[in-house]
Formats: C-alpha cells, structure tokens, sequence
C-alpha cells in the first residue's frame, strides 16, 4: 500500500484502539450506544485487514483491550476486573488467562481455520494458579466460531509497532501485541 493508505488504515485503527481503551476491556460496562459505536467503527476496518486474517500465524502473548462478551472472558470476575491475556503456544493452542493479584484462570483452548476469515475454537481446561501455583484444573467442553474482522500490523499513536486483532465471537473483541 502507498503511504497515504498506510496512514489513512492506521488512523482508522487508532481510532478504534483509542475508544477501546477508553471504554476498558469490559464492554458491558458501557451503554449500548457506546458499544454499538465501537462495533461500527471496528467493522469498518473489515475491508482494510491483511489478506487471510484466520491464517496468520500467531506467537506470544496479545493484551486484550476490549470485549462485549458476557462473563469472565472479558477479565470481569464479579465486582472487579482483571487483566485478560493469550498466549499462543504453537498454530494451533493457545490459553486465554485472566490474572487477579494472585489468582490466575486460564482456559486452555485450540483453533482451526475454517476459512480465510473464520476459526472454529474449541475449549479444553480450564486451570487455576494461586501465586503460581495450580490449585485446580478441570477438562471442558464447548467452543464457537470466530470471524477475523480485522488482522493487521499498525504504528501506534505512541510510536510503537502493534499487531492488532478484531474479531467477533459473536460478541466484539479487540486485541493488540506489542511487536517492540
């Protein structure tokens, strides 16, 4: 892509990534013309994401900054919020953890790519850490699809190179990896 289109793709996206942060990785919090204005804007990138975003191969841990899904997904563990994070281990695992001061839930779960913008995940364990520490692991089922809304490597407005996810669940979320 030219400059111009580089630029005027990474200003979409911070835009997105701006409101995300401001409305916190717990979209329920928010009014449903809030939420509903962040789902616009992060479905508007839709057509300026890499090719094949369900293809891309995925390393290290992403932060989330946003989520519209119910429960604790979203790092909302009832009053309070924890920190929400994934970690890919290969092309195919990866573990979505929520960390609370000591506590840490992490679910276990695998993907595969039904289509160039489409996963089908499956959930595996769910295990609880206290300081480090596993107290509890228990096998689950269950799982969904999830559509790539947008997958792509922007300069963000601090200056620092992220790789940035959006996906719908069905519900919103918004990911990002610092990549420096």
């Amino acid at each position: 892509p030219s400059t111009t289109s580089t630029f005027t793709r990474d200003e979409k996206v911070h835009e997105v990534l701006k409101l995300a942060r401001a409305y916190g990785p717990v979209g329920l919090r928010r009014s449903e013309e809030e939420q509903q204005r962040l789902l616009e804007l992060a479905l508007d990138l839709e057509s300026l994401s890499d090719d094949a975003p369900a293809r891309i191969s995925l390393s290290g841990r992403h932060n989330l900054l946003y989520s519209a899904a119910p429960g604790g997904s979203s790092g909302k563990l009832g009053p309070v919020d924890g920190k929400v994070t994934q970690e890919f281990v290969d092309d195919t695992t990866f573990i979505n953890a929520v960390q609370l001061g000591p506590v840490k839930i992490a679910l276990t779960a695998s993907r595969k790519v039904k289509d160039d913008r489409t996963l089908v995940v499956k959930f595996h364990r769910t295990t609880v850490y206290l300081f480090g520490n596993k107290v509890v692991e228990k096998e689950i089922g269950g799982g969904g699809v999830w559509k790539l809304v947008f997958a792509g490597t922007v300069i963000d407005e601090d200056e620092t190179q992220k790789f940035v996810r959006i996906l719908q669940t069905p519900s919103l979320f918004v990911i990002e990896q610092p990549l420096q």
